[in-house]
């Protein structure tokens, strides 16, 4: 027996000696690199481990791995804050993997303003947008970023030209006459948007409710965006390249007659055979001229982006340079260029003191003038632009349609050239003074000069006029903070940020209108040429001065909260300089009590609550005081010559002006399911905003007529919902989407004296409309329009109570509400509201393997617009003589009982007529990209290679007439005059195509 046994042993031994064997000499190696599905970039650290085994290994800096492996064996790539992965090792020799992002796991640090938090220890309402959210689709501007990205921010494209503007507001608009423009704050520094190329950008959070913004006191009353940019990490130097190129075109185009239909529209509107029944044949067959086509043309536009960053453990560094060309839509020699280079250089000098420094230059150039498109659009389609010789014909050869000159004229030959150069440096030293005891400063200056210089030669003005304007600003501010964590108890976590703060911004301008030049060699490069010159200097200083204390209190890492105190004091207010602004918020962490956490699909549930005031000092820097007047209008002649005279003050002083003030209540939650794979976060808000600086009129026997008081109150209340999915995650596929809705609702309180309302919008071409289009009145937005409720046309057989009005059948019909038997300005009433019920915006990422598409959809519901341009195009205003818009088709004849009037006598362009529903819903951005695959990418030596293509606007769902429903503002751009369509530049459908290196 014992025989038998030792026999067994040794087959065994041998049999165990033998697959030994043949596993170790069936193991070869492999190797791969392991990238972020985020970015593509490699990860360092990342650990590779045989499963069911320690045998493992740890990718370099550039993420490669190598590995001895049997084709049995299977590969565990994990790495904190990313899924685990799983690959057999099978035949292959090179294995690549992509991580994708793990938020059940990733406790993210987020910036908080004057210092970061763990996002699981937030309590008051912030937003975050990551570079991973929009660096798929070819932007060219931060506001793009953030566009249907964030809840409670509404971001409205209101131009389509070149450098076009953008719009931000969060949470509504608070201030009538002040600006309600959010806070930027880049890495610390305050900074105009503009100044940022949007390729830098890591991450952007958006403080929403009071107890988030009062730390930031009087600059913090519109919401605060807090832009922090890419920095370099330890490893061998990285570079980024990307370029992409495209077209424009105006996405639509309105329906305006043809010359033939516009020359039977004179007809029938003047009674008389203004063109015979030959010419109008003659004009279908030539077609005339098409002022939309002749106006409109494909423009194009390149960026390239190359940024370079690396460094050791003890100092990093990132560098980016941006160029960026963009020509307009509307005549041809439109530009808009844009330089920008950026250096982040951050150094641990040793265990306890680091320091950073962030320097930015940048140039925007913008050239040429753009056609004026309310007089383009409604230019006699009859007349062409050039002569049978090639020259302008400069007016209407029938004198129809406008008064105004051909718009090529203008734009074609105007000269436009205006530069902004800007040069900002911001340094910050951080000692850790003790483990519990930190100390940071930073300070920076930012430098701006703006040059704007157009000139209007002979050809398109008769006398030749210029103007050259040069802006000079100085910004300089301080920041101390000291950060004392004591150690309060096993429990307990407090943490105290005790901050001083100095700002100070400094303008000097000087604006020069010249005219009457008898050469246009010179144009506005020297203004001795010109006669008659009128020259206008002025210089600005305000200071502001901050403290800020603030705490953080956890207890057993469930219940938060967060208290702060900011007194700021601003030189622009005499005797209340000063404004105090207190904040707190509370929130529970409800998933991490036993009756929660035993629930598996809930792995984070959150309430908030919080309760904050801010301010605002919008006024300039003389707002409280009494400037006499100075310049031409006040001057007197003596013996012929012309003595500079001084006049009194129109404006009465006001030494106790002091701070608008904004409180704000906020309540809402967050709640993970499914291992993060639903987020979900809802907010609902009530802000008011008091004593708000308002110009008002007194009677003419006082004097002076103006005067800035504290007066009035504006409420905003609303909600936000975001939705983030995480649809589906393996190996192939990653299909994700965000989903933010924001409603918000406007409404004026109070004004001064209880007066029911003012008038403070821009009147637009005041010779043309009767009243202004909007005005602010108590119970309505801050915006809303005016005018007469149309009721269509009188017909036949209504004859009698059109002549009570002194109408006909085919006039416009119009509703008397006073009953006076006269349609007259009174009996203009409120008509429309430019705000939207809610907005929203849906984002979604669908990869599968190398292949990514990403699109996102906006949409707004439920706002009007006021579409002037339509009731310019209807004949309407001053300088209108005839129809050419298509609806004129459509009027009213007897034997067409339409609503549309027959004719432009007794039609008003400030009326219900006019007024249109601007809901939209659409196809912002979608773009298409392709990730060359490792494999090849390590034989050429590069990290990542990527091919994309995009539509911007690539559609709209609405029913609005006009061009675009998302462009419509005043030339003001005010809040006051939200919604309206006049002359807007409209928005284009752009087609990209580009190229991204990384090695």
């Amino acid at each position: 027996m014992k025989k038998i046994n030792s026999f067994l042993k040794q087959i065994t031994t041998t049999c165990f000696l033998f697959f030994g064997i043949v596993g170790l000499f069936g193991q070869s190696t492999v190797s791969g690199k392991v990238t972020s599905a985020v970015d593509s970039q490699p990860i360092p650290g990342v650990n590779v481990i045989i499963k069911g085994s320690s045998q493992g290994t740890a990718t370099d800096f550039d993420g490669n791995y190598s590995i001895e492996a049997s084709p049995n064996d299977v590969l565990v790539f994990s790495f904190l804050g990313y899924m685990t992965k799983e690959q057999t090792v099978g035949n292959l020799k090179t294995i690549n993997a992509v991580l994708q992002e793990d938020a059940a796991k990733l406790d993210e640090v987020v910036v908080v303003g004057y210092g970061t938090a763990k996002r699981s220890d937030l309590t008051g309402a912030l937003t975050s947008v990551s570079s991973s959210d929009f660096d798929k689709q070819p932007l060219n501007d931060v506001s793009q970023a953030l566009q249907g990205r964030a809840a409670g921010v509404q971001v409205t494209q209101t131009s389509g030209a070149p450098g076009g503007n953008f719009k931000i507001r969060i949470r509504g608009a608070n201030s009538i006459t002040g600006s309600n423009e959010p806070l930027y704050v880049i890495d610390g520094q305050f900074a105009d948007i503009s100044t940022i190329n949007v390729n830098d950008i890591k991450s952007m959070e958006v403080l929403k409710d009071a107890s988030s913004t009062a730390i930031y006191g009087t600059r913090g009353a519109n919401g605060v965006i807090l832009i922090t940019t890419k920095t370099g990490r330890s490893g061998k130097a990285k570079f980024n390249v990307d370029f992409f190129t495209g077209i424009s075109n105006v996405t639509q185009r309105l329906d305006l007659m043809n010359a033939a239909e516009f020359a039977e529209g004179v007809n029938f509107s003047d009674g008389i055979e203004v063109f015979t029944a030959q010419e109008i044949a003659d004009l279908r067959a030539n077609g005339g001229e098409d002022w939309q086509e002749r106006l409109f043309q494909t423009a194009y536009f390149n960026n390239v982006q190359v940024s370079a960053s690396g460094g050791s453990d003890k100092i990093d560094y990132y560098i980016s340079g941006n160029y960026y060309d963009a020509g307009g839509t509307v005549v041809e020699n439109q530009r808009f260029k844009r330089l920008n280079l950026r250096s982040n250089l951050n150094a641990q000098l040793s265990d306890k003191i680091k320091i950073g420094l962030n320097f930015n230059v940048g140039q925007e150039v913008g050239t040429g003038v753009r056609a004026d498109l309310g007089v383009g659009l409604s230019f006699d389609p009859t007349t062409f632009a050039f002569d049978e010789n090639g020259d302008y014909n400069y007016n209407s050869l029938n004198n129809l349609a406008t008064s105004q000159t051909n718009p090529l004229v203008a734009a074609e030959n105007n000269i436009r050239e205006n530069t902004n150069d800007r040069i900002s440096i911001n340094g910050n030293f951080n000692w850790d003074i003790m483990d519990n005891l930190v100390f940071n400063t930073s300070g920076g200056i930012i430098k701006t000069e703006i040059h704007n210089n157009t000139y209007a030669p002979l050809i398109s003005s008769n006398v030749g006029r210029a103007n050259v304007d040069n802006v000079y600003r100085t910004n300089l501010y301080n920041t101390n903070r000291l950060t004392f964590t004591p150690n309060i108890g096993e429990n307990s976590t407090l943490k105290i940020d005790a901050v001083h703060e100095l700002v100070i911004d400094k303008s000097n301008s000087v604006f020069i209108d010249a005219s009457d030049f008898f050469t246009d060699l010179v144009s506005y490069k020297d203004l001795s040429v010109a006669n008659v010159i009128i020259a206008d200097n002025r210089e600005s200083n305000r200071e502001l001065e901050s403290f800020l204390g603030r705490l953080n209190y956890a207890f057993m890492d469930k219940y938060l909260l967060t208290a702060s105190f900011r007194a700021d004091g601003s030189s622009v207010f005499q005797k209340d300089k000063w404004g105090y602004f207190p904040s707190a918020s509370l929130a529970w962490k409800v998933s991490e009590e036993d009756f929660i956490k035993n629930i598996e699909s809930i792995n984070n549930l959150k309430l908030r609550l919080s309760y904050g005031e801010v301010g605002n000092q919008g006024i300039n820097s003389f707002g409280t005081r009494s400037r006499a007047v100075l310049g031409l209008g006040v001057n007197y002649p003596f013996d012929g010559i012309y003595a500079t005279g001084v006049a009194p003050s129109n404006i009465i002083a006001n030494p106790d002006l002091t701070w608008e003030k904004t409180k704000q209540i906020n309540a809402g939650f967050d709640i993970s399911l499914f291992n993060s794979a639903i987020d979900l976060s809802f907010d609902y808000y009530e802000k008011n905003t008091s004593d708000l600086l308002l110009n008002t009129q007194l009677p003419p026997f006082v004097g002076p007529t103006n005067k800035f008081v504290n007066a009035g109150e504006v409420e905003n209340k609303g909600f936000e919902v975001t939705l983030d999915t995480k649809i589906l995650q393996n190996e192939n596929w990653s299909i994700k989407s965000t989903l933010s809705v924001t409603s918000n609702k406007n409404k004026v309180l109070s004004l001064n004296n209880d007066v029911p309302f003012i008038v403070i919008g821009d009147v637009i071409r005041e010779n043309t409309f009767p009243v202004n289009p909007t005005r602010v009145e108590v119970g309505l937005p801050i915006s809303t329009f005016r005018g007469y409720l149309f009721e269509g046309v009188w017909q036949l057989g209504e004859e009698a109570a059109a002549a009570v009005f002194n109408a006909e059948p085919g006039d416009a019909k119009y509703r008397d509400i006073n009953d006076d038997g006269i349609i007259s300005t009174d009996d203009i009433t409120t008509v429309g509201d430019g705000n939207p019920d809610f907005i929203w915006g849906w984002n979604w990422d669908v990869s599968f393997k190398n292949w990514n598409l990403n699109f996102l959809m906006t949409g707004s519901q439920g706002n009007d617009i006021y579409n002037l341009q339509r009731g310019r195009l209807m004949a309407l205003g001053a300088q209108q003589f005839h129809a050419v818009h298509g609806d004129y088709r459509n009027r009213w004849t007897p034997t067409n009982p339409s609503n549309i009037p027959s004719g432009r006598d007794g039609t008003e362009i400030l009326s219900s007529q006019f007024i249109e529903d601007g809901s939209f819903i659409a196809m912002k951005n979608i773009a298409l990209s392709y990730n060359v695959d490792n494999e090849f990418l390590n034989k050429i030596g590069l990290d990542a290679i990527r091919v994309y293509a995009s539509v911007e606007n690539l559609f709209i769902l609405t029913d609005y007439s006009g061009f675009d429903p998302e462009a419509t503002a005043s030339v003001s751009n005010s809040d006051a005059d939200v919604g309206i369509d006049y002359n807007t530049y409209p928005l284009n459908r752009s087609f990209t195509f580009g190229l991204n290196v990384k090695f």
